[in-house]
């Protein structure tokens, strides 16, 4: 890999000598945008403080430490070395630690994505066969327990080092985030269901290093909006393929938009539906599907007046692609975190209708029409392997 510190060492004197030369009258002028342009060393790992003192784990991800063995080193004197573990006791199966894009603690901000092409990094595997790891932004930071995940992509490592690239989705980052304010970069790995770091011998928990990680930019800038259009009283219908990015599974498993036809479905409304794989690993824990918050305020719900709210319900259709009735719960919390759960009993092989009322909503929480929280399909993972759904047709229906 090039010496990157190199280059950005050079540039930052071409860019003072401009910038002196425009000051002298020189007739040049500075580009605004010329330090978002600039290639940037996020993470280096080179300090406990801040390289892993910002960083977030998730889902009882076990152990990250810094390293000092210069096997495991690519730049520098340190590197991150990350014990995956999970849990059978986690909120979800899979083990997940964040980087931070931005801290104002320690005065660092790499958020602003807006000519940023890919994330290069370097990660060691340090089992002996191929492995397979997951990385991707967050889009969100939803308090201290979950983070919303975009443009995850698998990487299959092979023993030894392995130099990586994780591309900028801009469109997509602006569909379900802010591209200008992207809180983190992230990797998950598969649970090791091991709550102890077993460091040496039979049974070794898994083990990675991780170092050199950069943002590489591109000379132009990319679109920062995304216009959520919606038709009247629809929440999503699935009939745009961006509707499918507004749902993320936390199990995390399979969540796509498909058409209707290509599994002998026919749609509630439409051709197209929410195609969803749940994993199961019989924790007995609830995990969540969460509709973006983003999507939400879009909706006729964001502003409406509390007198239709009374009357007006919250509604979908959920096929159950099993050989058994599921609850799929419709879960709203609040910004304060309070709870509002219903009961979604699904038979088998079927398309089933639910509501929920608005009203009850509004009991719980007399802000939510301007300030609506979160809302989740919430399934108890009280079984192994996976289980197949389809949703169709959120929407809002106003009744006499």
């Amino acid at each position: 890999m090039k010496k990157k510190f190199v280059l950005l060492a050079g540039l930052l004197t071409l860019s003072c000598c401009a910038a002196g030369f425009a000051a002298c009258g020189g007739g040049e002028t500075t580009d605004p945008d010329a330090a978002l342009k600039e290639d940037v060393l996020v993470n280096g790992f080179e300090n406990w403080t801040p390289d892993l003192q910002t960083a977030l784990i998730y889902n009882d991800f076990g152990k990250v430490s810094l390293n000092t063995d210069k096997q495991y080193v690519t730049e520098g004197e340190r590197s991150a070395r990350l014990d995956p573990l999970g849990g059978r006791y986690a909120s979800s199966a899979a083990p997940i630690v964040m980087f931070s894009l931005k801290s104002d603690t320690y005065g660092f901000d790499y958020a602003d994505l807006v000519y940023a092409d890919y994330l290069s990094f370097d990660i060691y595997n340090a089992q002996d066969e191929d492995e397979t790891i997951y990385a991707g932004f967050a889009s969100d930071l939803n308090g201290v327990t979950s983070i919303s995940r975009v443009g995850e992509k698998s990487f299959t490592l092979k023993p030894g080092w392995n130099s990586c690239e994780l591309q900028v989705e801009a469109s997509l980052l602006s569909i379900v985030g802010d591209l200008t304010e992207v809180p983190g970069v992230y990797f998950r790995f598969e649970s090791a269901e091991s709550a102890n770091v077993v460091e040496d011998g039979e049974g070794r928990t898994p083990r990675y290093y991780l170092d050199n990680m950069w943002l590489i930019k591109k000379p132009d800038k990319s679109e920062t909006k995304f216009d959520v259009s919606l038709r009247e009283n629809e929440i999503a219908d699935f009939e745009s393929l961006w509707q499918g990015y507004m749902f993320t599974n936390d199990n995390p498993g399979l969540v796509e938009v498909v058409e209707a036809s290509d599994y002998g479905l026919t749609a509630p409304s439409g051709e197209k539906v929410l195609h969803a794989k749940f994993g199961g690993t019989n924790s007995g824990n609830w995990l969540q599907m969460e509709i973006s918050s983003k999507l939400l305020d879009k909706t006729a719900l964001f502003g409406m007046d509390a007198e239709t709210a009374e009357n007006a319900y919250i509604c979908f259709e959920t096929y159950n692609n099993t050989d058994t009735t599921v609850n799929l719960c419709m879960v709203y919390r609040t910004p304060t975190s309070q709870l509002l759960s219903t009961e979604n009993y699904c038979a088998p092989h079927t398309w089933t209708s639910y509501e929920y009322c608005v009203a009850d909503l509004l009991a719980m929480e007399n802000a939510f029409l301007t300030a609506m929280g979160n809302f989740q399909i919430s399934y108890k993972d009280d079984y192994t392997g996976e289980k197949e759904y389809f949703f169709d047709n959120f929407r809002i229906e106003i009744r006499d």
